[in-house]
């Protein structure tokens, strides 16, 4: 299956998730987070995003993060360019947010940084395969962004967003590891 089918077929599987079926993944999808541990640093810095397409709820993640005395960034996204991270409150009614004109929320904050000061960017996916190789929405944000980041690149999804194998291009960037409701992938 090409990827444009299969981004097509996801994301339709992620819309017909009611908000009590995607709340039930995400704690499933939480309890695999302290695996994570091991490969963080102590005040790691965590960019995370904003579920807003179906995706995963990313409301976990935050928490963890606030467990274990992370500070969580959220992306802000220019046309063609790497994404920029903002740090965020752990309670998101507390961070300025504006709506992005791609539809997605963002932080409106001056104090934007460099993605490699941060230690891990946990990222949205439409699919990952086996391999470690992501398929977005296709806007290349994450990719241009995961070019230069040497920090840990973790997938965050629903178990069935993990495919065999994906077609990849040259400019496609893997992800290190994925965690799901179903566990934790290490590549």
């Amino acid at each position: 299956m090409d990827n444009a089918t299969l981004r097509r077929l996801v994301k339709r599987q992620r819309k017909k998730l009611d908000p009590k079926q995607r709340a039930n993944f995400a704690l499933m999808t939480s309890l695999h987070l302290p695996k994570l541990l091991p490969h963080l640093p102590k005040h790691a810095k965590i960019g995370l995003y904003l579920d807003d397409f179906g995706e995963l709820p990313t409301a976990p993640i935050l928490a963890f993060c606030q467990k274990h005395d992370f500070t969580p960034f959220l992306p802000i996204t220019k046309k063609n360019q790497a994404l920029t991270f903002a740090p965020c409150f752990y309670d998101l009614k507390k961070t300025p947010l504006k709506r992005h004109p791609l539809g997605m929320k963002e932080p409106f904050l001056k104090n934007a940084v460099l993605a490699n000061r941060l230690d891990c960017i946990i990222c949205p996916l439409v699919a990952v395969d086996r391999h470690g190789n992501r398929l977005g929405m296709g806007g290349g944000f994450y990719d241009r962004t995961f070019a230069h980041f040497t920090g840990l690149k973790v997938g965050w999804c629903y178990h069935f967003q993990i495919v065999e194998n994906l077609a990849v291009n040259t400019w496609d960037k893997k992800v290190d590891m994925v965690v799901s409701d179903k566990g934790l992938l290490r590549f």
